[in-house]
């Protein structure tokens, strides 16, 4: 068993040597938990983990993980690993929206459109500028194997599944659990400095008293997985979604998501699917519908013949709401992932925010762990990722509706004669000025559906320039795309570190490749010389090690294209200074008297070490 940890040990109530000791617990062994693990083991912390459930999830559940979150990733030594077992990217760049998989209908078979999405097609080329790493697409129920065969490499026993938390106490010097070990039915007890609430919010925020603020429950969601070909219904080859909205015999649209999920072959011809539908308030709710029933809904749905074959593997119900945690930490407990905020799966921005959840919150109970960093520095993970989730949950829930809305374009009316619902599918296909007039209007409702699939700027663009946790260099904030489709890459303190390729010998090299774990980083202008000797000087005697270079024709990295240059935001004689989690920690715009005080006034905010951290002027938090 390994639970080394270069931390301070933690202070047990007793010494009864029956306690497990270890400096993090961590309740929960999904996506949010299981990287939590790798990443506080990276950082040379040692962690628990426990699961009640024996197994990672059986469901395919969140499949579409965005740059940002591949770029987490690929700083950890996932990534490659999960674009192996993934979809390639020939597999998963559009959405399609369809009117039914089989039917005899003049309208049956029909494409109501296509868009690119995610990255692929058009988008390509914006989301390459903003970052090295691209989208990657595998269901959890492959995605969460994989990260747990890492995390259990990097902490041998310290990954326990068919291990359920029973209860815990926070005494305000540490947090004493006792876990059940559900294959022995044997229990036992651990002491932590710090417990990581990555349950779902199952038990330990409901426990703390934490309310969920926002929309509960306004729809069920049902998800069946099955093993089938659909290679000769789907007409397209690389949509990483199908949405059919086909009219049923009482003239109403009925909607189902069908979603390839690989996992030898992707595209049409995958061998396994995910289809989902929901049931709104006031039908027949989710749990009175047997399997039989679902099954047959889904079918009459999708108008697939009665003896093409499929085979269930399971189907799951589940409520759908918008909501966020009213708090993400007390006392010694922090809530990341689902414990923390839950919404629809519009956009894939579920388990992407939960992984980023988890990183933000690991670096920094790294350093406060390891003593270089004050305690106040842990206010910043509530302080930081809330907003973030709020105005993901607002998006989310924003672009379920909107989906809906949409297929408002095709004439149907909800509660009209189903003789009039069907003339008008069958005039939105023919082939008149009509029928060409309204595709052309149907289009323009689709285009609104960049808001999620396009929204590059929601998933990249956050910032935490007002949390209090960054200097100021006093510029304003660019006006954020209220779409969230444009993402405007800034050296601004508080922003994601700028993408950009650098030349170091005969090689490229991205700046975010160049962040070491725990480490933070600066990368200062051709003439800043004397930011990277006070970066050295100060490099793990101030607080955690830092990583300096100077970028220029005379330095071992240069920027031949100019790209670093024209994000930087300052001369030659300047620096930024980047936190682990590669955001900007502060921005040192030109040469300094007193470069050495300067970054330890950085240091000291962004460790949470300064009586008062200041904002950035004019900031604002997004996601």
């Amino acid at each position: 068993m390994n639970f080394s940890s270069r931390s301070r040990p933690s202070h047990a109530p007793t010494e009864d040597p029956n306690i497990l000791k270890v400096p993090v617990l961590i309740v929960g062994g999904g996506g949010a938990g299981l990287t939590a693990s790798v990443f506080l083991s990276d950082l040379g912390i040692g962690s628990l983990l426990v699961e009640r459930h024996a197994t990672t999830s059986i469901q395919p559940k969140a499949h579409i993980l965005n740059a940002r979150t591949m770029e987490i990733f690929g700083h950890h030594g996932l990534a490659e690993d999960i674009y192996a077992e993934g979809s390639p990217p020939e597999n998963c760049g559009a959405m399609a929206w369809l009117t039914s998989l089989g039917g005899d209908e003049p309208y049956d078979r029909k494409v109501l459109h296509r868009a690119d999405a995610y990255g692929g097609g058009a988008l390509a080329d914006q989301y390459a500028k903003a970052s090295a790493y691209r989208h990657a697409n595998l269901g959890q129920r492959w995605l969460e194997p994989l990260i747990r065969r890492h995390a259990d490499e990097r902490n041998p026993g310290g990954v326990r599944f068919g291990h359920e938390l029973v209860r815990f106490e926070d005494d305000g010097d540490g947090v004493t659990a006792t876990v059940l070990d559900r294959t022995t039915d044997r229990t036992y007890r651990v002491r932590a400095q710090y417990l990581i609430a990555a349950d779902g919010g199952r038990t330990i925020g409901e426990r703390l008293g934490i309310g969920m603020v926002g929309t509960a429950t306004f729809l069920e969601w049902i998800n069946l997985h099955i093993r089938a070909d659909f290679s000769e219904f789907i007409p397209f080859d690389d949509t990483v979604v199908n949405r059919v909205s086909s009219l049923a015999d009482d003239g109403s649209l009925e909607h189902c998501g069908v979603v390839p999920m690989g996992p030898k072959r992707w595209g049409r011809h995958s061998e396994e699917w995910t289809l989902m539908f929901s049931r709104t308030p006031g039908s027949r709710k989710a749990a009175e519908l047997d399997d039989e029933t679902v099954v047959k809904m889904v079918r009459r749905t999708l108008k697939l013949p009665q003896d093409h074959e499929w085979e269930v593997q399971s189907i799951s119900r589940w409520p759908v709401e918008g909501t966020v945690a009213e708090h993400f930490r007390v006392g010694r407990v922090f809530l990341v992932g689902d414990a923390a905020h839950r919404h629809p799966p519009s956009g894939a921005l579920g388990l992407n925010t939960g992984v980023q959840d988890s990183h933000n919150l690991a670096w920094k109970l790294a350093r406060v762990l390891c003593g270089d960093a004050a305690p106040t520095l842990l206010d910043s993970y509530e302080a930081e990722r809330r907003p973030v989730a709020e105005r993901v949950v607002e998006r989310a829930l924003f672009s379920l509706f909107n989906q809906i809305a949409f297929t408002a374009g095709t004439g149907v009316v909800p509660g009209a004669r189903p003789e009039w619902n069907r003339a008008q599918m069958t005039a939105l296909f023919s082939e008149t000025p009509d029928g060409r007039a309204r595709r052309a209007v149907l289009a323009e409702y689709f285009e609104t559906n960049r808001i999620t699939t396009a929204h590059l700027g929601l998933e990249m663009g956050y910032d935490y320039a007002d949390a209090g946790f960054v200097g100021s260099d006093g510029t304003q904030m660019p006006e954020p795309d209220p779409l969230g489709l444009e993402y405007i890459q800034a050296a601004r303190p508080g922003s994601r570190l700028p993408h950009a390729w650098l030349r170091r010998g005969g090689e490229r090299t991205a700046t975010h490749d160049l962040i070491a774990h725990g480490a933070f980083l600066l990368l200062a202008g051709a003439q800043g010389e004397h930011w990277v000797s006070a970066a050295t000087e100060l490099s793990g005697v101030y607080g955690p090690a830092i990583t300096a270079h100077a970028i220029g024709p005379r330095h071992q990295l240069s920027d031949p294209d100019g790209e670093w240059a024209a994000l930087r935001g300052h001369d030659e004689d300047g620096a930024v200074l980047v936190r682990p989690d590669g955001f900007v920690a502060m921005r040192l715009r030109s040469a300094s008297a007193d470069p050495t005080g300067e970054l330890r006034r950085a240091l000291d905010i962004a460790l949470g070490r300064a009586v008062h951290a200041t904002p950035a002027a004019g900031g604002e938090r997004h996601s």
